[in-house]
Parts: C-alpha cells; sequence; structure tokens
C-alpha cells in the first residue's frame, strides 16, 4: 500500500492550494483544517500559528527553484551556459506558478505580512545568482559590457515580466479585463512563445 502522507505535509500541499487560488490572504486556520479534514488543534500542534504556517508554505513552494538555481550556477560550464540554464529553471517555476505568484503580490499589496518578508528578501535568492552569473559571462566576454542590475532587469522585463502581467489580470478583476486576455493570453501563457522570448533576450546580450 502506499503510503500516506502526513499531516503535515497534507496542511501544506491543502494550503498551497488555497494561495493559488485566493492568496495568503484568504487562508484562515479555520478554512484551511475544514478544507484539509483535519481540526485546529492538528494546526497548531504542527505550526503553532498562521504567521508560522505561512512561512513554512512559502519557503516550501520556493526551494525547488532556489535549489536548481544554485545548482546549475555550481556547475563547471562556460558562464553563458550556466545563465541560459539558471534563466531555465526560472521560465519553468513561473510557467508552473504564475498566479501562484500573482497572489503572492496582491498579498503584499494587501499588507500580508508573510508575502512583505518573502518578496523584501528574495533580492538575496535567485536574482543574486542571476547577477553574479551576468558578471561572469560579462568577464568571459560572452555577455556585453553594461550595468549586470540594467541586464538583469531586460531579462525580467523579457522573461518573467508576461507571466506576472498575466496573472495579476487573472486574479484581480477577469471579467474586467477579459478582452486584455483574449487578446494576449494565449501568447502570455504559452511555454513556447515564453521560450522563444527568453531565446531572443538572450541573443540581445550576447557579445558577438
Amino acid at each position: 500500500m502506499p503510503k500516506r502522507k502526513s499531516t503535515r505535509e497534507h496542511l501544506l500541499n491543502t494550503g498551497a492550494m488555497i494561495v493559488g487560488e485566493s492568496g495568503l490572504r484568504a487562508l484562515t486556520v479555520r478554512g484551511l483544517s475544514l478544507r484539509a479534514g483535519t481540526n485546529t488543534g492538528s494546526f497548531v500542534y504542527h505550526f503553532g500559528n498562521r504567521e508560522a504556517f505561512l512561512n513554512e508554505l512559502l519557503e516550501r513552494w520556493y526551494e525547488p527553484l532556489f535549489t536548481g538555481v544554485r545548482t546549475h550556477a555550481n556547475i563547471h560550464l562556460p558562464a553563458f551556459e550556466k545563465l541560459e540554464a539558471i534563466l531555465g529553471d526560472v521560465m519553468e517555476f513561473l510557467l508552473r506558478h504564475g498566479q501562484f505568484i500573482a497572489q503572492l503580490v496582491l498579498d503584499a499589496l494587501a499588507g500580508e505580512r508573510a508575502a512583505i518578508r518573502f518578496i523584501s528578501g528574495i533580492h538575496t535568492r535567485h536574482p543574486l545568482v542571476l547577477l553574479e552569473t551576468i558578471r561572469e559571462a560579462q568577464e568571459e566576454g560572452s555577455v556585453l559590457q553594461g550595468d549586470p542590475m540594467n541586464i538583469l532587469i531586460y531579462l525580467v522585463c523579457c522573461g518573467g515580466a508576461p507571466f506576472i502581467l498575466s496573472g495579476q489580470l487573472q486574479v484581480h478583476d477577469p471579467k474586467a479585463v477579459r478582452p486584455v486576455l483574449d487578446l494576449l493570453g494565449s501568447i502570455l501563457n504559452d511555454p513556447e512563445s515564453a521560450r522563444q522570448r527568453m531565446t531572443w533576450a538572450l541573443r540581445g546580450i550576447r557579445q558577438s
């Protein structure tokens, strides 16, 4: 027989579904327990309080991306190839979690402390690895000279921004933006279109 998931893991998985649908701001201890089919006592036993639960949920959600990024940053390859691999990790994460990220941004704007804490510290994680890899690629002569931060912003605008825009449009007021989604949605959310945009972006920074 397959091993049953622990109550702790079940609560985290259920919480992630709620956040993807409606954001951290919609998650209450009672509502989570009802949806998970557990009781609030189990929640308190495993996590103590809502804030601790949300912090763990966000770290658990983000860890696969950060692990992949660090792994690719440390492999023995030319810096430009490492940059391509890291951006590939980020793009795949965005493809899978665009709506979750959009909800997280709305959570921060709504004053959710866990969202604010997570977003305010994200610059020291995978963006910093990307920045260091861009500098390394400049030193090896494979990326154009210029402010590495400006190059990173350019790559984010080409690769990540469309997903965040699409997610924001979908979760904020779907009816009001339906004409925009009908026009752009299939391109913004299409994996192949996203990868093509990143390919073009990388060509734009490559030193010929």
